[in-house]
């Protein structure tokens, strides 16, 4: 019963604490005057689906841009140990996207962004640890499409 009540209370604090905080997530609520539609998807489907995901928040009207994605994931070994297992690891998200707007190519670029982290012998741990990695690499190179967008508005007055 001390248990349920602890849980309870601890739960409480942190709403609370979120509550006050002013706390809100990135993309709600920011004035954004366009619209970013994905035209094509090619590559790693997981990467693109979640960048899909928080391009979706976006909804301005002002101007529409369609974009291409091409990602690839890769993961690379930079370390290992006197046995030969891997130690040290990275995780590597290119990403290769294309603005256009009425059929003219406005913007191509290329990004990496990558993480290193260090191996765990619990493969279940390693894979939510991996997890959180890719959704914050992802969250980065969102940030960089959406200021290319915010680049070519400001350009456009």
């Amino acid at each position: 019963m001390t248990i349920k009540a602890f849980n309870l209370i601890s739960l409480s604090i942190v709403l609370l604490f979120f509550n006050g905080c002013g706390f809100k997530p990135i993309l709600v609520g920011s004035d954004y005057n366009f619209l970013i539609q994905i035209d094509s998807m090619t590559g790693d489907s997981q990467i693109n689906s979640k960048i899909e995901n928080r391009l979706k928040v976006l909804d301005g009207t002002k101007r529409i841009f369609k974009v291409s994605l091409n990602s690839k994931e890769t993961k690379n070994v930079l370390s290992k140990d006197s046995k030969g297992d891997p130690n040290i690891l990275e995780l590597v998200i290119d990403l290769n996207y294309k603005f256009s707007e009425n059929g003219e190519i406005l913007v191509n670029k290329s990004i990496t962004q990558r993480s290193s982290y260090n191996n765990i012998s619990d493969k279940f741990e390693l894979s939510k640890s991996e997890d959180i990695l890719k959704d914050n690499l992802v969250e980065n190179l969102v940030s960089d499409i959406i200021n290319s967008a915010t680049n070519l508005m400001i350009d456009d007055n």
